[in-house]
């Protein structure tokens, strides 16, 4: 008698989609929804419905795209298709000229929020605006599925965003560093000892949080205490968690502090996968307690009753022991201690309690919140700054406050990007008010159980996580497999080009996309003919012991002293790293690399750099970084940068004219191999496959990230320790690739060469991209040299085979030492810091191909 017409237009509507579900799931389905529906009282009923027919709706969504991918041969959500409610909305935007950039926008922090907000500028850039994102980590987890990484149920790669390719995705600079701190009076960001400062014009921060540790004031190291936030560094301490756990024998127990919705996915997520990797080696699992530790009394204490009942009945059927009302106050003899002088056993403890905020917001100049979270209006704008942004869990609104939650996040993306193109463009921006109830499906570890929360709805059904995870897959696939990055179809070849042949069928292939760094040098088969028509024209003085008539690594010039000589040489190439500021420790440690392949000490340096036009604010702060990065490097190495020059181009570009000096005696040279030396190499190969790779959106952030390491780091004292082992000669390995520099060698030495195919160390992710059909645009030209070298056809096909002749960005010294001397010196290298240094092959007497490739040593 008291249902209403809205009352009974929401039954109508549950009954249409649960006949429809029916269908698929069958009658004991819809006694599983009646059931829950029946869990509410009287007075619920219409809330309850409400929320079970969105419910459902969302469920039957799933199952007719499930039926539509079936029908289309579709076996992944990461095929594309468009994800629930959050789909980035829009068209991709090419802007007809690029435009100077005139403004700075810096995002600090890669959570969900700014991952909304870059892929949405990737896809519409902001003309006039450079945008940088700073981030600690690489890659960033996506929360929703974090448990579900926990439980063993998707790899890290699955529930992780990587922020290498949504930077370049989003035309942004990254800049892998922690920021420490922020004066938002001066519009200066700080970095610690790491780097220089930066400036911006405006911030954003999504940075998370941290668990509060609350009263808990001792610890004697007798267990481990885990903060679970901030998430982007928990999946490697699970990752150790997992290992100290399963290597145990005695007694050992897994405590987790905090029985909200996180703390109880938590611990069932990791007892699901401690039990399944203990049955899997045929081991037993009953010496390993799970305690769930809260303050209140309750778990999930801001749930409905029903999802309480249902958690609650999970835990206990699962063995989970529940400590609630419990105040920890410390960690003592392998014991969590509580306030009212009880105790519980403790082997690892896991803190997923109430978030508590970043410390160095406490000296930012921006107005806080009394718990120390960054105080926003309905802007997204800090109260007290206009030009700092703010969102997820760091941020505070003060007119609508909300718990600190994953859900609320995300959907502060979308206001959060149109109200940073609003600031931008000077327009008035648009206010947010976040949602009061959101749908949370609680999951356990087990895809068989799973719990559905909102409202006053709540109940257990094990159709819920594969509802689940449709959502959270095909939202993690827009910003990793489904990421829509820009297709490059080969440029349109003019007839011209179809005449003169296959060189310049090849430059008009690579025409959309030439790669950076030393992939973008002039090939050697072009100087080989350039320079002998340059040399006679050169004036010739007596005091140039090496120049252009006995090509070498550096030039050689006498000095005064009548036993020192100095060295001579020069790098420059056009930026293939977004940051500046790593890209000019790169271009600096290149550049410095001949004379280090000498054996010698860098002296001075002249630095040419080159910018694109932009507003002299982005400019000068551009410049600024990337010299700061060169004269880190240049410091280093005791290198003074003496003077310079800067130009202006369409790109940036960097590039040092170095002078070193050595003892005349003691000079490394590329001529001196002798028949029997082994052939060392210092670093790994593969910078310039990675590289385009991380240029095309197919390298995973660990690849570039080791390239970048590999990069920096210099070789300064790999030369200093070929000298010290009398190395008959030596060389840098860079843009010619591998193959192209030992040929050098062995031409001046009127030698051969024996390389050993799998002794060739290989950074990450360099044979993968070579089977993917990615490549250098320069391995192009350097493969020429493929009639040089002997083989069989079957180690040609190899991954690993192309990479010898892949460009190099500040590649490792290359070297002959006498076979007896190898060992020594390959343990003095690896002390150094090359810990990929290795014996490569051999030097044996000249023969018909200078070099022969094995497959493995002789």
């Amino acid at each position: 008698r008291t249902h209403t017409s809205t009352h009974m237009a929401v039954v109508a509507a549950l009954l249409d989609v649960v006949s429809d579900l029916v269908a698929v799931h069958g009658p004991v389905w819809a006694l599983q929804v009646r059931s829950a529906l029946t869990l509410a009282p009287p007075r619920e009923w219409v809330a309850t419905q409400l929320e079970m027919w969105r419910l459902l709706e969302l469920e039957l969504a799933h199952q007719k795209e499930k039926q539509r991918c079936l029908r289309a041969g579709i076996t992944d959500y990461a095929a594309g298709l468009p994800h629930v409610n959050t789909m980035a909305k829009g068209t991709m935007s090419v802007m007809a000229s690029p435009v100077p950039p005139v403004r700075h926008l810096v995002f600090i922090g890669g959570g969900h929020a700014h991952a909304f907000v870059l892929k949405q500028f990737g896809m519409r850039p902001v003309p006039g605006v450079q945008v940088t994102l700073i981030t600690r980590e690489l890659d960033t987890p996506y929360s929703g599925m974090l448990p579900g990484h926990v439980a063993g149920i998707y790899t890290r790669e699955q529930c992780h965003i990587d922020l290498v390719k949504l930077a370049r995705f989003a035309g942004a600079t990254l800049v892998h560093c922690a920021a420490t701190g922020l004066d938002a009076n001066t519009k200066t960001i700080f970095f610690g000892d790491a780097r220089p400062p930066m400036h911006y014009d405006a911030v954003s921060i999504d940075i998370g949080s941290t668990p509060s540790l609350g009263d808990v004031g001792t610890t004697d190291g007798s267990a481990s205490i885990t903060p679970v936030k901030p998430i982007d560094g928990f999946s490697a301490s699970w990752s150790r968690i997992l290992t100290r756990v399963l290597a145990a024998t005695a007694p050992l127990h897994v405590v987790v502090v905090g029985a909200g919705a996180g703390g109880v996915e938590l611990i069932l997520s990791m007892q699901a996968r401690v039990h399944k990797e203990l049955a899997a080696v045929g081991r037993p699992h009953d010496h390993i307690t799970f305690t769930l530790v809260s303050r209140t009394t309750q778990v999930l204490p801001s749930h409905n009753r029903n999802t309480r009942a249902a958690i609650l009945s999970i835990l206990t059927r699962r063995g989970i022991v529940l400590e609630l009302g419990r105040i920890a106050t410390g960690v003592e003899g392998g014991r969590l201690h509580f306030a009212d002088g009880s105790s519980v056993a403790a082997t690892e403890c896991l803190w997923c309690t109430q978030a508590s905020a970043a410390t160095w917001l406490r000296e930012t100049g921006l107005t806080l919140d009394p718990d120390g979270f960054i105080a926003v209006t309905q802007t997204l704008q800090s109260t007290s700054h206009p030009s700092v942004f703010a969102a997820g869990d760091c941020a505070s609104m003060m007119s609508h406050p909300r718990p600190k939650a994953g859900v609320f996040a995300v959907r502060q993306g979308p206001p959060l990007a149109n109200n940073l193109r609003a600031f931008f463009a000077g327009e008035p921006l648009e206010e947010y008010e976040p949602q009061t109830l959101f749908l949370g499906l609680i999951t356990t570890g087990d895809p068989a159980s799973c719990v559905a929360s909102r409202g006053e709805m709540g109940f257990e059904a094990p159709w819920l996580f594969a509802l689940k995870d449709w959502i959270d897959r095909k939202w993690m696939a827009g910003y990793t497999t489904a990421l829509p990055f820009a297709s490059m179809p080969p440029a349109p070849v003019p007839a011209v080009a179809t005449l003169a042949g296959p060189d310049a069928l090849a430059l008009f292939q690579h025409k959309g996309m030439r790669c950076g760094g030393c992939g973008a040098k002039v090939s050697s088969s072009v100087l080989s003919r350039v320079m002998p028509r340059i040399r006679p024209l050169v004036h010739q003085r007596p005091e140039v012991l090496v120049g252009l008539d006995q090509p070498d690594d550096c030039a050689m010039i006498a000095s005064p002293g009548p036993d020192t000589v100095l060295l001579q040489t020069v790098d420059f190439f056009r930026s293939f790293w977004p940051d500046p500021f790593i890209f000019g420790q790169i271009a600096a440690n290149h550049a410095l690399s001949d004379v280090h392949a000498k054996g010698a000490d860098a002296v001075s340096a002249l630095a040419i750099a080159i910018l694109p036009p932009a507003a002299e604010s982005v400019l000068e702060e551009n410049l600024f970084q990337m010299l700061a990065g060169a004269c880190k490097v240049l410091k280093e190495s005791e290198c003074a940068l003496v003077g310079g020059h800067t130009g202006e181009a369409s790109e940036i570009s960097l590039g040092f004219s170095v002078t070193g000096i050595a003892p005349r005696a003691a000079v490394l040279c590329k001529q001196g191999l002798q028949q029997g030396d082994v052939l060392i190499l210092a670093k790994a190969l593969g910078t310039g496959v990675v590289l385009a790779a991380e240029m095309r959106g197919k390298a995973r952030a660990p690849w570039v990230q080791a390239a970048q390491a590999s990069m920096l780091l210099s070789n300064r004292k790999a030369g200093k320790v070929f000298l010290a082992h009398k190395a008959s000669a030596c060389t840098d390995v860079t843009g010619f690739g591998f193959l192209g520099h030992l040929n050098e060698m062995l031409t001046a030495a009127k030698v051969s060469a024996h390389v050993w195919l799998d002794c060739v160390p290989l950074l990450p992710g360099a044979e993968e991209s070579v089977a993917n059909g990615v490549f250098s645009s320069m391995y192009a030209a350097n493969v020429r040299a493929r009639h040089l070298v002997e083989t069989t056809e079957a180690i040609r096909n190899t991954p690993g085979f192309p990479i010898l002749f892949d460009p190099q960005t500040a590649g490792g010294l290359l070297a002959g030492v006498a076979a007896d001397r190898a060992e020594a010196c390959i343990a003095e290298l690896q002390r150094e810091g090359y810990t990929a240094a290795a014996v490569v092959g051999r030097v044996v007497a000249l023969a018909e191909a200078p070099v022969l490739v094995l497959p493995t040593r002789e």
